[in-house]
């Protein structure tokens, strides 16, 4: 609107009126600060806390009437995640603080950006960060004319993730390929830190262990560690679980050996499963 023009004039050098970007809650735009510096700047759309207050009432109420039919599960849990989650993805505070811990977290990696954020532009509402522009992570033709090896970007993606999870327990919750891209020099860019995830320490230890069973294919300690998390309950017969888990390493090792197909050679897997080993001896619990 142009009843913002001129606070935009005020703020920015220029301010792209046509979003780069845009989806349900939010659209992209463009910009130039007065120092040069180019930026991009996200802004929420208008109202979207007061529907959210409506839709999530009525969930909440439908979340307890739900739970006096079924004793079983757990409704008014559901509900409270779901709504945290989503009171959290409209507070864009939030979301810089996300970025700015993200980027702390791998300030010792070269090949993992993360936008700075522009605090003295940013708001609940509004959020200004560093632009940085890429190719997205799943554009393989684009990728391979610009001359980036898709092996090392399929590597470097498994090992960011493995670094999240396991070193350093908090972790992109929403990487769809529009939120991954890679730059000119083979970087790592993540965008949209409004949905992460946190893993305690004791949780990512047997993490830790279940991904050292796979890579060990160790079915005995693959249900030992997914015991220890509580994914599985202990019974008497514990074959029928032991055969499924069976099944799955042997088919994981099958599919490893077509990742060709998308970019990924079995030299780039050994490498992932070598960085799992290593793992093992507190690289990623460091």
């Amino acid at each position: 609107s142009l009843v913002y023009l001129p606070l935009l004039l005020q703020l920015f050098r220029s301010f792209s009126r046509r979003p780069i970007a845009a989806a349900s809650l939010g659209q992209v735009h463009r910009a130039v600060l007065h120092t040069g510096e180019e930026v991009v700047v996200k802004v929420q759309r208008p109202g979207l806390k007061q529907l959210f207050d409506i839709d999530l009432n009525n969930l909440r109420i439908l979340a307890e009437q739900l739970d006096k039919g079924d004793e079983n599960r757990d409704f008014k849990g559901i509900y409270a995640e779901c709504a945290s989650v989503l009171y959290d993805e409209i507070d864009y505070i939030n979301e810089g603080r996300n970025a700015d811990r993200f980027r702390r977290n791998f300030r010792d990696t070269p090949w993992v950006r993360t936008p700075v954020v522009h605090w003295e532009f940013s708001s609940p509402r509004v959020l200004t960060l560093e632009y940085l522009p890429g190719v997205k992570i799943t554009d393989m033709q684009r990728l391979q004319a610009a001359g980036i090896a898709t092996e090392l970007v399929a590597r470097r993606a498994t090992e960011a993730y493995l670094m999240q999870v396991l070193r350093h327990g908090f972790f992109h919750a929403d990487p769809h390929p529009g939120n991954v891209s890679v730059d000119a020099q083979g970087r790592l860019l993540f965008y949209d830190y409004g949905m992460m995830g946190e893993i305690v320490p004791n949780v990512r230890e047997r993490l830790l262990d279940v991904f050292y069973g796979i890579y060990k294919k160790d079915t005995s300690g693959v249900i030992r560690a997914l015991v220890e998390l509580g994914v599985i309950t202990p019974s008497g017969d514990m074959l029928s679980i032991r055969r499924a888990i069976g099944y799955f390493l042997e088919n994981i090792t099958r599919q490893t050996e077509r990742q060709e197909a998308i970019g990924v050679s079995n030299r780039g897997w050994r490498s992932c499963s070598a960085t799992v080993n290593r793992s093992k001896h507190c690289d990623y619990l460091a």
